[in-house]
Formats: structure tokens, C-alpha cells, sequence
């Protein structure tokens, strides 16, 4: 097998029950584990190499103990795992950082579990093994192959994966160290920082615990301002609605949900269904809807008319149907679902939602098409063409900042206003202006009433 096939990371259903113990040896000369009581387990994320398979065997079973909660369990462990240790969408990320390391491994034929450095020297430590990966991953960055933060996702878990060895006794001590660090503030403008004070009076200092086993914040790629921002263009809205992917009705409302409401997959993932209602027997111009946000936050989102009504469709549709009823079958009724169920009738993943734009990229590309954008950028596209609308129709700038930070669920001023110095900053073409409009366009009202509504306010305060 090649070395670009192996490792990999699948999903398979695992029994993580208690109480194992070995069966009788079968026909393959193999003494199987049983547990005297099964815990079956679906999508379990497993790494398979051919070459390294204890190493393989090693990262296995540290998953299974992150999933279990028995190393590291979260804060809020059981919450969402019964098993009181981290959800399967996060051990699939953890998965994945280890399937690096492990490739990483394979193609320099390295001992992971060397953690002696030759002498006792800060330089000597660099050719342990796990600061030479961190080696390899800064130069990752620095070629713009992965962004620094996604390094440090991989480096972090992989400092995770040797505190359980080293808990475990697989490895005699860690290659690295942690060091307390004293951060100190002062405010220059004499004011009371009750982060770096006692009680708002007593300066202190804050002490944290850090290791050097990161990626540096030198190796942060520089970016004017907006450029991290990638808004769909209106040809590339037109390229990914033209794919088949697009056609299905599920695919079409999650998208619209994306782009036209700035909607976070996750947040998507948690839509509810008894939010959705036949607009053709109301008489409203803008549907208002509450939904779950990031880090459980509820926010009110606006709907045109034209997108409720394809979420009505879709609500009503056989597909919808037969997943809800397995929903209900498992519940006992159908409150609290969720528009969009997975075939099983469980909640969607945010994944599969972000996989739409991955599987219409592929078809376009057989028709000689490189859409380079994703499914979060439609998020983006939201925001800049809003703010660019509101703009370009002279509202208050006040009202812009306040208005944007308010729909996208943001949580600081500065992720808003990156939005505003963006649209500012490209030239907002004729074409693209009319295709914004017809968008944004049923909301002008409500905007232009929201308006009012607070310069009243503050004349009233």
C-alpha cells in the first residue's frame, strides 16, 4: 500500500463495554475479547495503519479513553456523551491530528516513544521526536498548507495523546515541560481592569500554565484587514446552485439558511421544525425566528418569505416525514425536533451539513469548474452583502455595527467590524448590487422600522 493511502481514519461500530475478557481461541488461532455487558458504539472513529500497528493500536485506545471520559473527560462530560468523556464529532477531530502524526511516523520511521534527550540541553530537546513534528508542522504553515491555528489543533492533541501515555505508563516522562508564567497589566488610562486586580483595588498579576510545545504566533500568516474574509461571488452562487447536490431539497434549504441568514452549520445542525410555517396563510413580510447559536447563546434571526416557504417544503416533504417518524419513535413524540434528521432520525451532524459544498466542488471540477470557497464562507457572504446593502442605502453607521453583531450572534465588536471595513474597502459593482438587492430587499422595511424604532428609544431615554 502506498504511503498517501495509509493511515487512515474510519468509522466503524465499536463495543467499548465493561468488564472484558478473553473468549476461546477460534479457528484463526485468536482469542477474541468479549464483555460481559456490550456497549455498541456506531461511527466510532478508529486509525488503521498497516506498518504501525501498535503504534495504531496506542492512539485506538487513547481514543477510547477520551470518549469514555476516563482520561481528560470535559467539564461538562455526559451532557452530551452518555459516557461522560468527548462527543464523537471531537474524537473524530482528534482522530484526525493523530492519523497526521502517525502518517508523520510512518514516513520517517520514528519511535514516538523516545523521551530522553541525548544531554540535558534546551537544544537537545528538539530532536525528541515530538518537537521534530513540531518542526514539520510549523513548515506546513510557513508553506500556507495548513493555517497555524489547525497546526496547533494537531500539536495540542498530540501533547494530549502523551499525558495519557505517560498517565498510562507507556512512556517513562513527558519530552516536554509546563512553566507557570506571571502575565501583568496595567491600564494606561487609570481605569480598573477587575481581571488583574483583587476586588478592583489590589493590583495582581494573572498566573497561567504554558508549554513551548506549540506553534508559535510569529508564524501567523499577516492579513489586511477583511482578507480573511472569502464572500461568494454571485457567478460562484450561480456555479454551486447549477450542481445536482444543490437540486436536492435538503442540500438547497441548508445553503439558503447559510447565505442568506448567516448561519453557522452547527447552528443549522439545531434548526427547529416547529418554527417553520406556511407563509402562503400569513400575511407577514419577514418571518423573525429564534434559534440556538454558538455556546448555547438564543439569537433572532430574520426570514424572507421566499426561504420559509422552501423550508415549509421541506418540512412537508417524504423525506422529512419518514425521518421524523423514526425521531418519534425514539422520543416517544415530536417535540423538539429538529428540521433537519440524519436517516437514522437523529440530530444531522454539523459535518454533513459542511459536506454539501465538499461534494458540489467535486462535481463542478468534472465540468472543468474550481470553486474554491466552502460551506462556512457562506456565512461570510452573508454578512459582507448585508452590510454592504445597509451601506449602500445609507443607514447610520451605528445602526450597521449594531445590526450586523446582532444577527451573526457575534460576541465582541471586532468580529463585526471586520465585516464593515470589508465592504467598505471593495467597490460594490452594478451587478452584484442588483443581485443584493433582490435578496435583502424584503428585509428594507423591517430594517428601515428598526431604525426608528431605536433613534426613539434613545430620544424616550
Amino acid at each position: 500500500m502506498s504511503s498517501q493511502s495509509y493511515p487512515l481514519v474510519i468509522k466503524t461500530t465499536v463495543n467499548i463495554g465493561d468488564l472484558p475478557y478473553l473468549d476461546e481461541t477460534n479457528k484463526e488461532g485468536i482469542r477474541p475479547v468479549l464483555y460481559h455487558q456490550d456497549k455498541w458504539i456506531k461511527k466510532f472513529p478508529r486509525v488503521l495503519s498497516l506498518t504501525r500497528i501498535a503504534d495504531a493500536l496506542e492512539i485506538n485506545l487513547f481514543l477510547e479513553h477520551r470518549f469514555k471520559g476516563i482520561f481528560m473527560p470535559p467539564k461538562h462530560g455526559g451532557r452530551e456523551n452518555d459516557e461522560g468523556g468527548v462527543t464523537l464529532l471531537t474524537l473524530f477531530s482528534i482522530a484526525g491530528s493523530m492519523r497526521s502524526f502517525l502518517k508523520w511516523i510512518e514516513l520517517h520511521d520514528v519511535n514516538w516513544q523516545e523521551v530522553y534527550a541525548i544531554k540535558n540541553t534546551e537544544q537537545a530537546k528538539y530532536w525528541l521526536p515530538v518537537y521534530r513534528y513540531r518542526k514539520y508542522l510549523i513548515g506546513r504553515v510557513v508553506a500556507n498548507e495548513i493555517s497555524r491555528d489547525t497546526a496547533n489543533v494537531y500539536i495540542n492533541h498530540v501533547r494530549q495523546f502523551y499525558e495519557w501515555a505517560f498517565d498510562q505508563r507507556r512512556i517513562e516522562k513527558l519530552p516536554f515541560q509546563y512553566k507557570k508564567q506571571v502575565i501583568k497589566k496595567k491600564r494606561m488610562d487609570g481605569g480598573i481592569d477587575l481581571l488583574f486586580t483583587n476586588y478592583g483595588f489590589e493590583e495582581k498579576a494573572l498566573i497561567v500554565v504554558t508549554t513551548d510545545l506549540i506553534i508559535p504566533k510569529k508564524y501567523t500568516q499577516k492579513k489586511i484587514s477583511g482578507s480573511e474574509l472569502t464572500p461568494y461571488s454571485e457567478q460562484e452562487l450561480n456555479d454551486l446552485f447549477s450542481t445536482v447536490e444543490l437540486s436536492k431539497e435538503s442540500s438547497r434549504c441548508k445553503v439558503n439558511l447559510a447565505y442568506t441568514c448567516g448561519l453557522r452549520c452547527v447552528e443549522i445542525s439545531w434548526f427547529p421544525a416547529d418554527v417553520v410555517e406556511n407563509p402562503n396563510l400569513t400575511n407577514k413580510k419577514i418571518f423573525f425566528v429564534e434559534i440556538k447559536g454558538k455556546l448555547n447563546k438564543f439569537r433572532t434571526i430574520m426570514i424572507s418569505p421566499l426561504l420559509m416557504q422552501l423550508l415549509w417544503n421541506y418540512r412537508n416533504s417524504d423525506e422529512y416525514i419518514a425521518r421524523l417518524s423514526k425521531w418519534q419513535m425514539k422520543h416517544g413524540n415530536i417535540d423538539g425536533a429538529f428540521l433537519f434528521l440524519n436517516c437514522s432520525g437523529g440530530p444531522m451532524q454539523p459535518k454533513s451539513i459542511g459536506n454539501i459544498v465538499y461534494l458540489a466542488r467535486k462535481e463542478l471540477r468534472l465540468r472543468g469548474i474550481d470553486l474554491k470557497r466552502g460551506f462556512h464562507d457562506l456565512r461570510p457572504t452573508f454578512a459582507t452583502n448585508l452590510t454592504a446593502f445597509m451601506l449602500d442605502k445609507h443607514f447610520p453607521i451605528d445602526f450597521i455595527q449594531y445590526k450586523v453583531m446582532d444577527l451573526m450572534g457575534h460576541t465582541n465588536y471586532s468580529s463585526t467590524q471586520k465585516y464593515i471595513n470589508f465592504a467598505r474597502s471593495i467597490p460594490f459593482d452594478q451587478q452584484m448590487a442588483s443581485w443584493v438587492d433582490k435578496l435583502f430587499g424584503e428585509f428594507l422595511e423591517s430594517l428601515q422600522d428598526n431604525v426608528l424604532a431605536l433613534k426613539k428609544g434613545s430620544k424616550d431615554g
